[in-house]
């Protein structure tokens, strides 16, 4: 009984340690965490937090745990606003350690070479994709939930190029290798096609001039609403501009098709919005 209460004490005590090092490393650059890295020891760097303490980081630790954290998180926690944003955060840490994995030939064997890590990876990719395909809840047009769920579409997705590889037919090559292939092709133009949602809501409450919830205009909302939706159709795009991919795609029947091909041209929608639809059906029906 005392070792099972010890071993739960510890694995609270790795997760309190696990969030306070996603939330106080969000906003150091790759450069700043590569001298930190390389004036450490033993892969425990020193960080200097908001409040003046020094906050001690095993970075090695950090990397080995910091996937299955997130997606644990996933499961387990109430999906709203605290949750996502927090996700964000960890997702964009991740996007730094395999830069500096990049930088660092010591930090890639611990990151990118091992074997289980890149399976944690993949797997909080699929599953995150999954999760913010499925996402139904009811938001205001202009709170901060549509731009961070449409910006963590976009970050997961490219999380691919960060520990796979920057060449798309490397990415291809590993993707359909996947037993759950056809799972992420739903996933990920699920997930998409929310974003296309929250951008095509948005715009037209943008022109009904909804009251905005956010300290954030709705002209930044709507153009980071832009970026973020333009950022996974090109990721989308790009997959889909190999053969391999593109061939398993019109075997898979994504379920997504009917409801891209019924979507049409509303007033409200802008000349921009209407070119990323339209490449977006012509990813389904074209290629």
């Amino acid at each position: 009984m005392r070792i099972a209460k010890e071993e739960s004490s510890s694995s609270a005590a790795q997760a309190i340690s696990l969030i306070s090092a996603v939330k106080e490393l969000q906003g150091v650059t790759v450069l700043d965490l590569n001298k930190l890295l390389r004036d450490s020891e033993n892969f425990t760097i020193q960080h200097l937090t908001e409040k003046g303490s020094t906050l001690k980081i095993d970075m090695e630790k950090l990397a080995g745990s910091l996937p299955l954290h997130l997606s644990t998180l996933l499961m387990s926690a109430v999906r709203n606003e605290a949750l996502f944003r927090y996700l964000l955060r960890g997702i964009r840490l991740l996007h730094s350690l395999c830069d500096l994995a990049s930088r660092n030939s010591k930090f890639e064997q611990i990151l990118l070479d091992d074997v289980k890590i890149m399976e944690q990876l993949t797997d909080l990719v699929f599953y995150m994709l999954i999760v913010l395909g499925g996402y139904r809840k009811e938001c205001h047009a202009f709170s901060d939930m549509p731009l961070l769920h449409s910006t963590l579409v976009a970050c997961n997705l490219h999380l691919l190029t960060g520990f796979i590889s920057t060449q798309w037919q490397d990415i291809v090559h590993v993707l359909l290798a996947h037993p759950k292939i056809d799972i992420f092709m739903d996933a990920a133009f699920g997930s998409v096609r929310m974003v296309v949602s929250f951008l095509e809501n948005t715009l037209g409450a943008y022109q009904e001039d909804v009251s905005v919830e956010s300290n954030l205009t709705a002209e930044q909302i709507v153009y980071y609403l832009c970026q973020q939706c333009e950022a996974s159709l090109q990721f989308l795009q790009a997959l889909c501009q190999q053969k391999l991919f593109k061939e398993r795609l019109l075997k898979n029947k994504v379920s997504n098709l009917t409801i891209f091909l019924n979507m049409e041209r509303k007033i409200c929608v802008s000349e921009y919005m209407y070119v990323c639809v339209c490449i977006y059906i012509y990813i389904y029906i074209y290629i």
